[in-house]
């Protein structure tokens, strides 16, 4: 009864709630039409938000029907009651059940902790296999110098690998490495290098690999939710459309030549190897046209590059603040479903 009540009362809902908010969030997105990638990022991380407040509410007051449906915010009476529950001393270690969930708990932090911090010193072993200079590589640290000058982005170090990573990537969140494969840069054309490193110096300026860090986490705290892991993908996708929509307006590049450089860059690295990207959190140029929903994703990311207007990549001020509060109400609103089975009370919100 005790392990029913943890399914019925916090993973149940937690997932009901990632759901309903995506499915908002995408409603919301699409009537308003809003194409600021910023903007969509926010929203996206509703589905990893909401579950926590979920997970720190316990309702306590119980419905009178057999089912209730409505609208509710939450009470802040019902946290303040819940954390003085759980100050309950000596009693809750005399309680196999608690134990058992406690030792449960302990298990799943640690493997998450461990899973984390081999996925840093990965990425750190990355940063530092191969580190080369300007007199080692002129064409590269040139393109460097004059994006990030445009951009007033910080300049990254280079480091190469020569592991099975075609795809090249950003590394850090204060320190920056831009890590390449030799291979890859070497059937590359001039206009192709550029738009490949000018993309992945705009994740820098976007600071994408912070909120590729703080997606991962929320999304593997929710490991067993899997509208969790379509918001993060969700998330992912928006950051390397709107790199994409940076170098169209920094590059000084027609967009339709930006678009046909990445297709060719697609065509070399399938050409090579068959791709195994890095992924989360670092980003990666997402280029793995396998798949039908891959190469729907393609489809949109080009789409957007030929249809991005330069002047016109955010929202301006008064709409971002519209939307921040759009934000905030679908943060706190909670679409309940209340069911009463035989006086056992599952909340769904």
């Amino acid at each position: 009864m005790f392990f029913l009540e943890i399914l019925t009362g916090y993973i149940v809902p937690i997932i009901y709630t990632s759901f309903v908010s995506l499915v908002l969030v995408l409603f919301f997105l699409f009537i308003f039409r809003i194409k600021d990638s910023n903007i969509r990022i926010l929203f996206f991380f509703l589905p990893l938000i909401k579950p926590f407040i979920i997970i720190f509410e316990k309702i306590k007051t119980h419905p009178s029907r057999l089912f209730t449906i409505g609208p509710r915010f939450p009470d802040p009476n019902n946290i303040i009651n819940m954390i003085k529950e759980l100050d309950t001393g000596p009693e809750v270690f005399s309680n196999i059940n608690y134990l058992v969930l406690l030792l449960i708990i302990i298990s799943i932090v640690t493997v998450l902790i461990t899973r984390w911090i081999l996925l840093y010193f990965f990425y750190r072993n990355l940063a530092h296999e191969d580190i080369v200079g300007r007199k080692d590589i002129p064409e590269i640290y040139t393109i460097i110098d004059d994006y990030t000058q445009k951009t007033k982005a910080k300049a990254p170090y280079v480091s190469l690998t020569h592991r099975h990573y075609f795809s090249p990537f950003i590394i850090g969140i204060r320190n920056y490495a831009l890590v390449l494969s030799p291979k890859l840069i070497d059937i590359l054309n001039t206009g192709e290098k550029e738009v490949l490193i000018q993309h992945e110096l705009s994740h820098i300026k976007r600071n994408d690999n912070l909120i590729g860090w703080i997606a991962l986490i929320l999304r593997d705290l929710l490991f067993f939710n899997p509208f969790s892991y379509i918001a993060y993908s969700l998330i992912k996708s928006e950051q390397e459309k709107d790199s994409d929509k940076l170098v169209v307006k920094y590059a000084g590049t027609p967009a339709k030549k930006i678009a046909k450089n990445i297709l060719n860059i697609i065509l070399k690295i399938r050409s090579i190897s068959a791709l195994k990207p890095i992924f989360e959190p670092a980003n990666s140029f997402t280029f793995s046209p396998i798949s039908f929903f891959s190469r729907m994703k393609l489809k949109n990311r080009i789409n957007s590059i030929l249809k991005t207007n330069p002047d016109k990549i955010y929202s301006r001020i008064f709409p971002r603040i519209l939307m921040c509060i759009l934000f905030l109400i679908l943060l706190l609103l909670q679409l309940m479903i209340a069911i009463n089975i035989n006086n056992f009370y599952i909340y769904l919100r």
